[in-house]
């Protein structure tokens, strides 16, 4: 931004298709666009440096600008001084030139433009009567019409082309200096009122709104505040950016006259001394737009209708109360519009469980050493806690079940810590839980041990820990994904290349194990695997529908993974494709224990 200086020379004549040069840019308008603050001109200019003109840039310099003019004590002058105060914050479109000057015409539409207007007209067949007043320079232009018909009718016209009517200033004022501003011209498409005629959802109007509450709020923390907005002067980009200041006001100042806006506090119609308040319902009214496609009407206020949607309405009811005192501050106003999109954004996971467990066939293991469980939990509003845990004894019959009793009741009955939060901090507890369920069957169970595989779901955040050869996989959209790994003898003997994945399934040592809790008192750094050993990642983002089977090696072993995958793509109901497996591995044989969990997830978006 450039100081404001002072150029002197006759006076500026500023209308439609006039050409002027204002510091180092020479200055095109193309269209005045309204007094849209009370004491404020805006036009749409062309501009370009001065310095290209003799260049061979030419035309292709020029730039598309906003240009403003108002006089020495107008609005402008109030965003002059902010401007200083905020030098070069990001959410403000710089300007480009500032200049004062000692005398200017503003004639929004000249002359020349009703004479084409007039021209037009009678191209069209639409009979005018052209009236040139004795004591006025201006051209007054009017049509009659038959009354009986309604059809035009005619009158003789003195229209001579060749005589020139000189402009006559709109503006009328006693002191002649004007202030003028410059900035680029927002790109119409990316304007705010260009963004509120377009749909969008409730997440994507909060996050709107929030950045123009931040604005605000900025604003207000250098004592001034915005009580009104201009949408066709505001940017919806990355930053946002505002073009237009005349709505802000110093905290110190008191309006001597009313000030009536569309998003302007219905107290404002009355002078009033500037508050925070104001700057708050403004915001409200930005996001009541948002909400219900229309602008809130001040003579409405006490009986404004608001959609009931959780948080939202309160909000809104609160900060367009027609008494500014129960009004939110503004730090308090962005802090809830924050949480309330953070309300938005947290999915509401629910999940189906299904299980099955068989002792199965063999005469060898009349009881069944599996065991497993499923805990829920609620942590806030927002997050929802789920673990699944299978554990598969051993050791020979109630040694065995006992084992895997002891696993699974540890890992679902112990507290969880205060620091809960990030992936370390749940990861650090599941180990914890593997260390004390180790340290408990040990002492318990005698040359007795089980494997132990456990998930954590928290809202969509996956996590794992796992000892042993059960498994746990993944299925989506049909695919499945085996998340754990095989801590068995075959499966070592696999990854070294020794044996192929077909002669595993043979293999005399197939139910060797290589880690199990239980077995010895403490388990090594390294010893409970977590998702890094087969996503590279400590947690994974789940997907609505997605599965998760837990299950014992007596399913896997007589099961195939991909018929499993096959099973749970052809039924709907969770419950029957988990039947469906278990009577699969009874059809096999059913050699062993065989239980099989299955948690199915279905995510929404938070409302």
């Amino acid at each position: 931004m450039t100081s404001p200086s002072t150029e002197n020379f006759s006076p500026l004549l500023i209308q439609e298709k006039e050409s002027f040069s204002m510091a180092d840019y020479q200055i095109e308008i193309i269209a005045y666009l309204g007094l849209l603050t009370a004491d404020v001109y805006y036009f749409k200019v062309k501009f370009q440096p001065i310095a290209d003109l003799d260049g061979e840039k030419g035309e292709t310099s020029s730039q598309l600008g906003l240009l403003r003019v108002g006089s020495l004590n107008s609005s402008l002058d109030r965003e002059l001084q902010l401007r200083k105060i905020l030098q070069n914050y990001s959410l403000i479109a710089p300007l480009i030139a500032d200049i004062q000057v000692d005398s200017a015409i503003i004639n929004p539409l000249s002359i020349k433009e009703k004479s084409q207007e007039v021209d037009e007209k009678q191209n069209e067949d639409i009979a005018t009567e052209q009236i040139v007043s004795e004591d006025s320079e201006f051209v007054n232009i009017t049509s009659t019409k038959d009354d009986d018909s309604g059809e035009n009718q005619s009158a003789e016209t003195d229209y001579l082309e060749e005589e020139y009517y000189p402009e006559t200033a709109v503006e009328n004022e006693t002191k002649p200096e004007k202030l003028l501003l410059l900035t680029r011209f927002p790109q119409e498409n990316l304007t705010l009122e260009a963004w509120l005629k377009a749909e969008h959802s409730q997440e994507e109007a909060l996050t709107l709104v929030i950045q123009v509450c931040q604005l605000f709020s900025y604003i207000a923390k250098q004592n001034w505040y915005l009580i009104n907005l201009l949408p066709q002067f505001i940017e919806i980009d990355k930053p946002l950016k505002i073009f237009d200041l005349t709505c802000a006001y110093s905290i110190e100042e008191s309006l001597t006259s009313g000030v009536i806006g569309d998003y302007c506090a219905p107290e404002l119609a009355a002078s009033r001394s500037i508050n925070e308040s104001m700057s708050s319902y403004t915001i409200a009214a930005l996001l009541y737009q948002t909400t219900h496609k229309k602008l809130p009407q001040s003579d409405q206020i006490i009986s404004l209708e608001i959609a009931p949607i959780p948080r939202l309405y309160q909000l809104l009811k609160i900060a367009l109360s027609s008494l500014p005192e129960e009004r939110f501050p503004l730090a308090q106003f962005l802090s809830l519009l924050i949480e309330t999109r953070h309300s938005l954004r947290s999915l509401k996971v629910q999940w189906n469980i299904a299980s099955y467990s068989t002792v199965g066939l063999s005469t060898e293991r009349l009881q069944n050493e599996d065991n497993y469980g499923v805990r829920q939990q609620h942590l806030s509003n927002s997050e929802t806690l789920i673990l699944g845990v299978v554990a598969d004894g051993m050791g020979g019959m109630s040694q065995g079940e006992v084992a895997s009793q002891i696993a699974v009741k540890t890992i679902l009955q112990d507290s969880l810590p205060p620091e809960f939060k990030t992936g370390e901090q749940r990861n650090e507890w599941l180990l914890n839980l593997f260390q004390k369920a180790n340290i408990s069957i040990a002492d318990t169970v005698r040359n007795g041990g089980t494997t132990l595989s456990v998930v954590l779901a928290i809202n969509d955040s996956l996590m794992i820990a796992h000892v042993g050869d059960s498994r746990i996989y993944l299925i989506r959209q049909g695919k499945i994904k085996q998340l754990s790994e095989d801590h068995s003898l075959v499966a070592m003997l696999v990854a070294n290349g020794e044996i192929t994945e077909e002669e595993s399934l043979t293999h005399p040592d197939r139910n060797v194990l290589l880690k199990s809790i239980g077995s010895k008192k403490h388990l090594s750094e390294g010893y409970v695997q977590n998702l890094t050993r087969t996503t590279g990642n400590l947690s994974m983002t789940l997907e609505n529908e997605d599965i998760l089977l837990l299950c014992s090696d007596g399913v896997w072993d007589l099961v195939p993974t991909q018929e499993l995958a096959e099973i749970f793509s052809q039924f709907e109901s969770l419950q029957m494709a988990v039947d469906q497996t278990i009577q699969r591995v009874i059809n096999q044989g059913a050699t062993d224990n065989a239980t099989l969990l299955a948690m199915q997830c279905f995510m929404t978006s938070g409302t």
